[in-house]
Protein backbone atom coordinates (compact mmCIF):
# COMPACT_ATOMS: atom_id res chain seq x y z
CA UNK A 1 0.00 0.00 0.00
CA UNK A 2 2.80 2.44 0.90
CA UNK A 3 4.52 1.70 -2.40
CA UNK A 4 1.29 2.38 -4.30
CA UNK A 5 0.86 5.70 -2.48
CA UNK A 6 4.50 6.58 -3.17
CA UNK A 7 4.12 5.80 -6.88
CA UNK A 8 0.94 7.88 -6.98
CA UNK A 9 2.73 10.82 -5.43
CA UNK A 10 5.55 10.53 -7.97
CA UNK A 11 3.04 10.55 -10.82
CA UNK A 12 1.24 13.51 -9.22
CA UNK A 13 4.52 15.42 -8.91
CA UNK A 14 5.41 14.74 -12.55
CA UNK A 15 1.98 15.79 -13.79
CA UNK A 16 2.02 18.94 -11.66
CA UNK A 17 5.46 19.94 -12.94
CA UNK A 18 4.43 19.27 -16.55
CA UNK A 19 1.28 21.37 -16.14
CA UNK A 20 3.24 24.20 -14.51
CA UNK A 21 5.84 24.24 -17.31
CA UNK A 22 3.05 24.27 -19.91
CA UNK A 23 1.35 27.26 -18.26
CA UNK A 24 4.67 29.15 -18.00
CA UNK A 25 5.41 28.49 -21.68
CA UNK A 26 1.95 29.71 -22.69
CA UNK A 27 2.26 32.91 -20.68
CA UNK A 28 5.72 33.68 -22.03
CA UNK A 29 4.77 32.99 -25.64
CA UNK A 30 1.64 35.13 -25.38
CA UNK A 31 3.55 38.08 -23.93
CA UNK A 32 5.07 38.91 -27.32
CA UNK A 33 1.64 39.93 -28.63
CA UNK A 34 0.81 42.22 -25.69
CA UNK A 35 1.57 45.93 -25.73
CA UNK A 36 2.97 47.61 -22.63
CA UNK A 37 0.32 49.67 -20.85
CA UNK A 38 -0.65 50.61 -17.31
CA UNK A 39 -3.13 48.39 -15.48
CA UNK A 40 -4.45 48.15 -11.96
CA UNK A 41 -3.23 44.58 -12.11
CA UNK A 42 -0.21 42.65 -13.38
CA UNK A 43 0.36 39.06 -14.42
CA UNK A 44 3.75 37.44 -14.85
CA UNK A 45 6.16 34.60 -14.20
CA UNK A 46 9.01 34.14 -11.74
CA UNK A 47 11.75 31.64 -11.00
CA UNK A 48 14.82 31.32 -8.83
CA UNK A 49 16.75 29.36 -6.24
CA UNK A 50 16.40 28.88 -2.51
CA UNK A 51 18.13 27.45 0.54
CA UNK A 52 15.99 25.49 3.00
CA UNK A 53 16.34 23.56 6.24
CA UNK A 54 14.21 21.81 8.85
CA UNK A 55 14.40 22.97 12.44
CA UNK A 56 14.64 20.51 15.31
CA UNK A 57 17.14 18.09 13.76
CA UNK A 58 20.68 17.65 15.00
CA UNK A 59 23.37 18.76 12.56
CA UNK A 60 20.75 20.22 10.26
CA UNK A 61 22.18 21.88 7.17
CA UNK A 62 20.99 23.82 4.16
CA UNK A 63 19.65 22.30 0.95
CA UNK A 64 19.65 24.03 -2.43
CA UNK A 65 16.45 23.94 -4.46
CA UNK A 66 14.66 25.53 -7.41
CA UNK A 67 11.39 27.41 -7.62
CA UNK A 68 9.20 28.43 -10.57
CA UNK A 69 5.69 29.69 -11.09
CA UNK A 70 3.51 32.64 -11.99
CA UNK A 71 1.91 35.50 -10.10
CA UNK A 72 -0.90 38.03 -10.16
CA UNK A 73 -0.72 41.48 -8.58
CA UNK A 74 -3.45 44.03 -7.87
CA UNK A 75 -2.59 47.63 -7.02
CA UNK A 76 -4.56 49.03 -4.09
CA UNK A 77 -2.96 52.48 -4.29
CA UNK A 78 0.05 53.97 -6.02
CA UNK A 79 2.32 52.63 -3.25
CA UNK A 80 0.57 49.43 -2.13
CA UNK A 81 -0.50 46.18 -3.76
CA UNK A 82 -1.59 42.61 -3.09
CA UNK A 83 0.34 39.83 -4.84
CA UNK A 84 -0.54 36.14 -5.04
CA UNK A 85 1.72 33.44 -6.49
CA UNK A 86 1.16 29.88 -7.61
CA UNK A 87 4.51 28.12 -7.81
CA UNK A 88 6.47 24.93 -7.32
CA UNK A 89 9.45 24.78 -4.97
CA UNK A 90 11.92 22.28 -3.58
CA UNK A 91 12.53 22.02 0.15
CA UNK A 92 14.12 19.88 2.84
CA UNK A 93 17.59 19.76 4.26
CA UNK A 94 20.88 17.87 4.11
CA UNK A 95 23.35 17.14 6.88
CA UNK A 96 26.40 15.10 7.78
CA UNK A 97 27.81 13.87 11.08
CA UNK A 98 30.28 11.35 12.47
CA UNK A 99 29.13 7.99 13.84
CA UNK A 100 31.29 5.64 15.93
CA UNK A 101 32.04 2.07 14.88
CA UNK A 102 34.11 -0.66 16.53
CA UNK A 103 37.28 0.32 14.69
CA UNK A 104 36.81 3.90 13.62
CA UNK A 105 34.47 6.83 13.05
CA UNK A 106 32.56 7.12 9.78
CA UNK A 107 30.71 10.09 8.38
CA UNK A 108 27.00 9.65 7.72
CA UNK A 109 25.18 11.78 5.15
CA UNK A 110 21.45 12.42 5.19
CA UNK A 111 19.15 14.27 2.77
CA UNK A 112 15.49 15.15 3.15
CA UNK A 113 13.88 16.14 -0.18
CA UNK A 114 10.41 17.69 -0.36
CA UNK A 115 8.35 19.08 -3.25
CA UNK A 116 5.74 21.78 -2.63
CA UNK A 117 2.97 23.57 -4.47
CA UNK A 118 2.75 27.05 -2.93
CA UNK A 119 0.08 29.73 -2.73
CA UNK A 120 1.59 32.81 -1.01
CA UNK A 121 -0.57 35.92 -0.59
CA UNK A 122 1.39 39.05 0.33
CA UNK A 123 0.87 42.73 1.00
CA UNK A 124 3.43 44.97 -0.70
CA UNK A 125 4.48 48.53 0.14
CA UNK A 126 6.66 50.60 -2.19
CA UNK A 127 9.11 52.99 -0.50
CA UNK A 128 10.54 54.20 -3.81
CA UNK A 129 10.36 53.21 -7.45
CA UNK A 130 13.22 50.80 -6.76
CA UNK A 131 12.64 49.27 -3.33
CA UNK A 132 9.65 47.78 -1.54
CA UNK A 133 8.75 45.47 1.34
CA UNK A 134 6.28 42.58 1.40
CA UNK A 135 4.75 40.35 4.05
CA UNK A 136 2.02 37.76 4.19
CA UNK A 137 1.14 34.08 4.54
CA UNK A 138 1.90 30.99 2.49
CA UNK A 139 -0.33 27.94 2.00
CA UNK A 140 1.62 24.86 0.88
CA UNK A 141 0.75 21.37 -0.31
CA UNK A 142 3.45 18.70 -0.26
CA UNK A 143 3.50 16.81 -3.58
CA UNK A 144 5.95 14.21 -2.26
CA UNK A 145 9.14 13.59 -0.35
CA UNK A 146 11.88 11.11 0.40
CA UNK A 147 14.93 10.60 2.58
CA UNK A 148 18.38 9.44 1.40
CA UNK A 149 21.20 8.24 3.64
CA UNK A 150 24.80 7.21 2.99
CA UNK A 151 27.46 5.93 5.37
CA UNK A 152 31.08 6.53 4.37
CA UNK A 153 31.70 5.58 0.75
CA UNK A 154 28.64 3.33 0.50
CA UNK A 155 25.93 4.03 -2.07
CA UNK A 156 22.92 6.17 -1.24
CA UNK A 157 19.88 4.41 0.22
CA UNK A 158 16.47 5.90 -0.49
CA UNK A 159 13.43 5.58 1.77
CA UNK A 160 9.92 7.03 1.82
CA UNK A 161 9.23 9.95 4.12
CA UNK A 162 6.18 10.17 6.38
CA UNK A 163 5.33 13.85 6.03
CA UNK A 164 2.35 16.12 6.57
CA UNK A 165 0.57 17.04 3.37
CA UNK A 166 -0.07 20.67 4.30
CA UNK A 167 2.15 23.44 5.58
CA UNK A 168 1.44 27.03 6.55
CA UNK A 169 3.69 29.89 7.53
CA UNK A 170 4.69 33.53 7.11
CA UNK A 171 6.77 35.24 4.44
CA UNK A 172 8.79 38.45 4.76
CA UNK A 173 10.69 39.94 1.86
CA UNK A 174 12.11 42.83 -0.12
CA UNK A 175 11.79 43.39 -3.85
CA UNK A 176 12.60 45.82 -6.64
CA UNK A 177 10.79 46.62 -9.87
CA UNK A 178 13.31 48.81 -11.67
CA UNK A 179 16.74 47.72 -10.48
CA UNK A 180 17.32 45.66 -13.63
CA UNK A 181 17.50 48.07 -16.61
CA UNK A 182 14.84 46.24 -18.63
CA UNK A 183 11.13 46.99 -18.46
CA UNK A 184 9.08 44.25 -16.86
CA UNK A 185 11.82 42.51 -14.83
CA UNK A 186 12.02 42.46 -11.03
CA UNK A 187 14.06 40.77 -8.30
CA UNK A 188 12.79 39.59 -4.91
CA UNK A 189 14.29 38.12 -1.74
CA UNK A 190 11.93 36.22 0.59
CA UNK A 191 12.26 34.39 3.90
CA UNK A 192 9.71 31.74 4.91
CA UNK A 193 8.97 30.46 8.44
CA UNK A 194 6.67 27.44 8.70
CA UNK A 195 4.31 26.71 11.60
CA UNK A 196 3.50 23.03 10.97
CA UNK A 197 5.74 20.00 11.57
CA UNK A 198 7.01 18.57 8.29
CA UNK A 199 8.13 15.01 9.15
CA UNK A 200 5.71 13.00 11.27
CA UNK A 201 6.53 11.45 14.65
CA UNK A 202 10.03 12.91 15.07
CA UNK A 203 9.28 15.87 17.32
CA UNK A 204 9.18 19.53 16.37
CA UNK A 205 10.51 20.23 12.86
CA UNK A 206 9.48 23.23 10.79
CA UNK A 207 10.30 24.53 7.32
CA UNK A 208 12.62 27.55 7.13
CA UNK A 209 13.88 28.87 3.81
CA UNK A 210 15.32 31.86 1.96
CA UNK A 211 14.56 32.39 -1.71
CA UNK A 212 15.93 34.69 -4.42
CA UNK A 213 13.92 34.97 -7.63
CA UNK A 214 13.74 36.95 -10.85
CA UNK A 215 10.38 37.70 -12.38
CA UNK A 216 8.96 39.11 -15.59
CA UNK A 217 5.70 41.03 -15.91
CA UNK A 218 3.81 39.89 -19.00
CA UNK A 219 1.03 42.47 -18.76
Amino acid sequence: MKRILSDSRIRLTSKSLTALVAVLFFLLSSSSSLKAQHHDYQLGVRGGVGMSTLTGFQNNGLKLGLTAGFYGKYFLTENTSIIADLDYSMGGQQSEHWISTIDDEIKEYRKYSLHYLNLPILYQYYFTDILGLEAGCNFRYCLGGNMKTKVGNDSWKKASLEHNDFDFGLIFGVYTDNLIPHEGFFVSLRAYFGFIDVVKDVGSNKNVSVQVSVGYTIF
